[in-house]
C-alpha cells in the first residue's frame, strides 16, 4: 500500500505532466499558425514562386479560362466544363477552379471518374468494413458532387493498391483498364453526351503527384478529345469538337521542399485561386470545405485543405489535343510514383 506522500507526489507529478503535455500542444498550435502565417505571406509566396514554377510559356492573344469564366458568365452563356480524372478525389486538385465554374459562374459541370479508388487508404471507417472501400467512396463523392451542384459519369476500372512501390507499370495499367472497355471511348461518349466547351483534366507526364493512372486519365482523355470530333468515330451521338483543353499543374515551390517532383510541362497560365466565389467565400475555401466528405482519404484531404490555403495561384496548361499527343501504351518503366 502506497504512503500518503507518495500518494501526493504521484498526484503532483501527474498534474505537472498534463500540464506540460497541454504546454506542449499549445506551443504547437502556435508554432503551426505562425508556419502558416509566415507561408500565406504572399511576398514569399513570390519570391519563391519561380523556384517551383519556372518561366511560362506565353501564347499571345489567347484568353485566360479565369476570364473566359467571367466573360462567359456575364453574357449569360456560362462555360459547360468537364473534369476527367481517375479517382473518386482527384477533384480536389482542381477544386478552385470547378467551384468557380459551377457555384460562381452558374456552369453546367460534368465529373467523369475512371475507378472507384478500392486500392487507396481506409480512414479505419467501419463502413468500409460492411460495405467495401469501393463503395464508401463512391458515397463520398456522391456527396462531393452534389456540392459542386454538378454532375458525375464513374467507371470501375482497376484502381492499384498502396503501397506506391507495388503499382503496376503506366503501360500495363492501360492494357489492364482497356480489357474492361477503352478508356478513350468511354470519355468520348461522355464527351459527346455532355458538349463541354472546357475539359480539364491532369498532366499526361507527371499527373501532378506522379501517379500513373492520373497521367493515364490525361492520356486517354485527350485520345477522346480526338474521337468525339472524328465523324468517322464509331461512337454515340453527333461529333462535338472541344474548344479548349486545360492540364492542371502542380508547380509548387514547397512540394520541391518536400522532395516532389513540379509538373515537367511548363504553365501557360494561371488562376487565382482567392478570388471571391460564393457565399462569403473564396474559391479556395469552397474547395476545402468540399473536401470533408472525402472521410476515408482525410489524411491526404486534411493536407491539401492545409497546402492549398498556402498558395494563391493555380497552374494551367493550355493544351491542343489534335497536335500535343501522348500515347497511353507507351512503354514506361518506373514503378510507384513517377
Amino acid at each position: 500500500m502506497e504512503s500518503s506522500g507518495v500518494r501526493t507526489l504521484g498526484v503532483t507529478w501527474g498534474r505537472l505532466s498534463c500540464a506540460s503535455v497541454r504546454l506542449q500542444g499549445d506551443m504547437m498550435k502556435v508554432l503551426g499558425t505562425l508556419l502558416r502565417l509566415f507561408l500565406n505571406w504572399t511576398i514569399i509566396n513570390r519570391f519563391f514562386e519561380k523556384w517551383g514554377a519556372g518561366k511560362p510559356l506565353v501564347r499571345e492573344g489567347v484568353t485566360p479560362l479565369d476570364q473566359m469564366l467571367d466573360d462567359a458568365a456575364a453574357a449569360g452563356k456560362p462555360l459547360r466544363v468537364m473534369w476527367v480524372a481517375a479517382h473518386p478525389d482527384d477533384e480536389s486538385f482542381l477544386g478552385s477552379v470547378l467551384a468557380k465554374a459551377s457555384l460562381k459562374c452558374k456552369g453546367p459541370l460534368h465529373l467523369v471518374v475512371l475507378t472507384h479508388g478500392e486500392g487507396g487508404e481506409t480512414g479505419k471507417l467501419p463502413e468500409v468494413e460492411e460495405k467495401g472501400l469501393a463503395e464508401v467512396r463512391r458515397s463520398e463523392l456522391d456527396e462531393v458532387v452534389k456540392l459542386y451542384n454538378a454532375t458525375l459519369s464513374i467507371r470501375r476500372y482497376f484502381n492499384a493498391s498502396l503501397p506506391t512501390d507495388s503499382f503496376p507499370y503506366r503501360h500495363d495499367l492501360a492494357a489492364m483498364w482497356a480489357k474492361d472497355g477503352d478508356p478513350a471511348t468511354y470519355i468520348a461518349n461522355e464527351i459527346r453526351a455532355f458538349r463541354p466547351d472546357v475539359v480539364l483534366t491532369f498532366s499526361p507526364k507527371y499527373g501532378a503527384t506522379g501517379h500513373p493512372e492520373h497521367q493515364l486519365a490525361s492520356r486517354f482523355t485527350t485520345q477522346a478529345i480526338r474521337m468525339a470530333a472524328d465523324a468517322n468515330s464509331e461512337l454515340e451521338g453527333e461529333p462535338h469538337t472541344v474548344q479548349h483543353t486545360y492540364y492542371m499543374l502542380a508547380k509548387y515551390w514547397l512540394l520541391r521542399i518536400g522532395q516532389m517532383k513540379p509538373d515537367p510541362l511548363p504553365y501557360t497560365e494561371t488562376f487565382d485561386l482567392r478570388q471571391p466565389c460564393v457565399d462569403g467565400r473564396r474559391c479556395v475555401d469552397v474547395m476545402a470545405d468540399n473536401t470533408r466528405p472525402h472521410r476515408t482519404q482525410n489524411n491526404d484531404m486534411a493536407l491539401m485543405r492545409t497546402v492549398n490555403q498556402v498558395f494563391y495561384k493555380q497552374y494551367l496548361h493550355k493544351c491542343d489535343p489534335f497536335t500535343e499527343m501522348e500515347d497511353p501504351y507507351e512503354e514506361w518503366n518506373v514503378r510507384g510514383m513517377g
